[in-house]
């Protein structure tokens, strides 16, 4: 099954944001993984495992469209993800802008990472 659109996360994913240095610059960067090594089915009203997953899509990452910006800013305001589209097309050429790539019917995982501007190359 390909995604012949790009599907919106719903509910918006939003996050809430403490801890930063307030005058320094960050960039939000999100990515999805899987959270197991299974493949997952609808049955009997419940997802039930169904076999090995399918081999990992290639990496992406979601870069926050307020980034980069202070540590204030992210703390007053928090992060709101409403504007980030997964699909499951491998030929999708927008990686690294606002689409990311999954695999159908597995568990995922959400990963948050805060680099500083000043640290952004270690990224």
């Amino acid at each position: 099954m390909w995604f012949l659109n790009l599907q919106r996360i719903f509910p918006a994913f939003k996050v809430k944001i403490s801890g930063l240095d307030k005058r320094s610059k960050y960039i939000l960067l999100m990515d999805i993984v899987p959270a197991d090594e299974c493949r997952y089915k609808f049955h009997n009203s419940r997802w039930m495992v169904a076999g090995k997953a399918d081999p990992e899509m290639p990496k992406r990452m979601y870069i926050h469209p307020d980034s980069p910006a202070t540590g204030e800013h992210w703390m007053a305001k928090g992060a709101n993800f409403h504007k980030l589209k997964l699909t499951n097309n491998i030929s999708d050429k927008h990686g690294f802008v606002s689409h990311l790539i999954l695999n159908l019917k597995s568990k995922l995982t959400l990963n948050k990472t805060f680099p500083t501007t000043g640290n952004l190359i270690e990224v």
